[in-house]
């Protein structure tokens, strides 16, 4: 539990800092594309994963970052989108954002406490995103947001959860990386990744959701798609 809780601290320290937008970062958007919200993503699936919750009535962006996700659900037709992160620095770049491509007006930003989805009323959402979250932090904090999710969401709620690669003992080995209990990356100190394959987020997923599918994808200059792209119904 100690161990869980320093991870999670110096986890919001690490993205509330990584993810604040400077006063230089926020006047280089001066002259920016009012249609560059449709590149927010990081890849072209992530887009169409968040592309297909506009349909949906409300909407939760869950580990939001800058809020690429919640500004593409809203732009293609959420008007109820929430947007939250326990990183102020994410929530900040978040309200930035949504003001910059003109959708504060369908999208509610909040910083929250990690917990949050307890207090979120039953079956609210019938569309979630989230990603680059559930394998960035500690299992038992993974566990405890998954479930959270579930029960927010609403009976046939379209969920969609992004994944960083796998990458096994053996590889990490061959690479010369340490992975604590098999499979932890941490860099500086700070938890970066609990790697787990394919089969086994499956299992992780299916004791409160049915995985309807997998797609890997890459990130911009990344040649090999391995991230993965979930998507669950409740």
């Amino acid at each position: 539990m100690e161990r869980t809780e320093k991870d999670n601290r110096t986890l919001i320290e690490f993205w509330s800092k990584a993810l604040t937008l400077s006063e230089e970062d926020k006047e280089s958007t001066n002259a920016i594309d009012p249609d560059s919200w449709k590149e927010m993503a990081p890849s072209e699936k992530l887009f169409r994963a968040a592309q297909e919750l506009g349909s949906c009535k409300k909407v939760l962006d869950y580990g939001c970052g800058n809020a690429w996700a919640a500004i593409i659900a809203a732009k293609s037709g959420c008007s109820d989108v929430d947007a939250v992160d326990v990183a102020q620095g994410g929530a900040d770049a978040a309200s930035f954002y949504a003001g910059l491509f003109g959708v504060s007006d369908r999208i509610n930003v909040s910083c929250i406490d990690p917990d949050w989805l307890s207090a979120v009323a039953p079956g609210t959402y019938d569309g979630i995103i989230c990603s680059n979250v559930l394998d960035v932090v500690p299992p038992e904090t993974a566990r405890e947001i998954a479930a959270g999710l579930a029960r927010a969401a609403a009976p046939g709620a379209r969920v969609a959860i992004g994944l960083n690669f796998y990458m096994s003992p053996e590889r990490a080995a061959e690479r010369g990386i340490v992975l604590e209990d098999g499979n932890r990356l941490y860099v500086d100190g700070v938890l970066r990744m609990v790697s787990r394959s394919d089969e086994q987020w499956s299992d992780f997923f299916s004791e409160w959701f049915r995985v309807e599918s997998l797609e890997h994808f890459a990130w911009p200059g990344e040649k090999a798609e391995t991230r993965r792209l979930f998507r669950l119904c409740r």
